[in-house]
């Protein structure tokens, strides 16, 4: 962040893309990968710290004290083995994979093979309770799963089928959580939680697909209908800025909410 006396607080961005300086930044004259004013002072302010991200962040107030030790650790090793301890962790860890290329901008959106996949996470989850073993930790286990595998598919440029799978989940969490929710003294925190992250995940794919207003009032007041209050989606207030007027109302109509 730069402080601009004329123009007040700027966020800058200043990197090396195909060997070439460019920055970005949210004045006029920073747009488009133009290196204005700010995003100058950046890059010499970079060279004279001899690019230390930890010493940069660390002034920015932007990485708490653990991971600022990490980063200095990172700065001092070579760029060779940095590189390769990034890749070994990328092969074991499914979700640091999906980010490092998300941060590239090298994942795609979900396609038919990925959805396929979520979904039958959802329908094994589904299907807990219907089978002739089972126990509540298999629930939680369950739920998890779908957390995660939901998780890491949003980590990829959003879509609308996605936000249909996520609601598909939440609908079948609603049911599994019930179970979880008689057993309180053992299972006090998980039903709310994983509720709380599916609720985000949807929240987070409604701001991006900016889905039509009246088609979602109908939808959130299907599954608020269906969760007895478990999912925390925070309907309609959360969503006021997607559905406007028009669909707050409509929604507080279909589940009987007073103004």
């Amino acid at each position: 962040m730069v402080g601009d006396p004329d123009q007040g607080l700027q966020g800058v961005w200043v990197g090396v893309v195909d060997g070439g300086l460019t920055g970005e930044c949210d004045c006029a004259d920073g747009a488009g990968g133009r290196l204005c004013g700010h995003a100058v002072a950046v890059a010499l302010a970079a060279l004279e710290e001899g690019f230390s991200f930890a010493s940069v962040a660390s002034r920015a107030g932007e990485i708490d004290p653990e991971e600022q030790r990490f980063a200095e650790v990172a700065a001092g090793l070579p760029n060779g083995e940095l590189v390769r301890l990034v890749a070994r962790q990328a092969v074991d860890d499914r979700y640091f994979a999906a980010l490092l290329l998300a941060t590239a901008g090298q994942l795609p959106a979900p396609g038919p093979a990925e959805i396929a996949a979520a979904r039958r996470t959802v329908a094994a989850a589904e299907a807990v309770p219907d089978g002739r073993n089972w126990d509540l930790y298999d629930l939680v286990k369950a739920g998890t799963a779908m957390q995660a595998e939901l998780e890491l598919l949003a980590l990829r440029p959003p879509t609308a089928e996605l936000l249909v799978v996520i609601e598909e989940a939440i609908a079948v969490w609603a049911t599994l959580s019930g179970y979880l929710n008689e057993a309180w003294e053992i299972y006090e925190t998980e039903p709310q939680e994983i509720g709380a992250a599916l609720a985000e995940l949807h929240h987070q794919l409604c701001q991006a697909c900016r889905p039509d207003p009246l088609e979602l009032e109908a939808r959130l007041a299907t599954l608020v209908g269906s969760a007895d209050g478990d999912i925390f989606l925070d309907a309609p207030e959360r969503y006021a800025d997607i559905l406007g007027t028009a669909g707050e109302a409509e929604f507080r109509a279909l589940t009987g909410q007073r103004f």
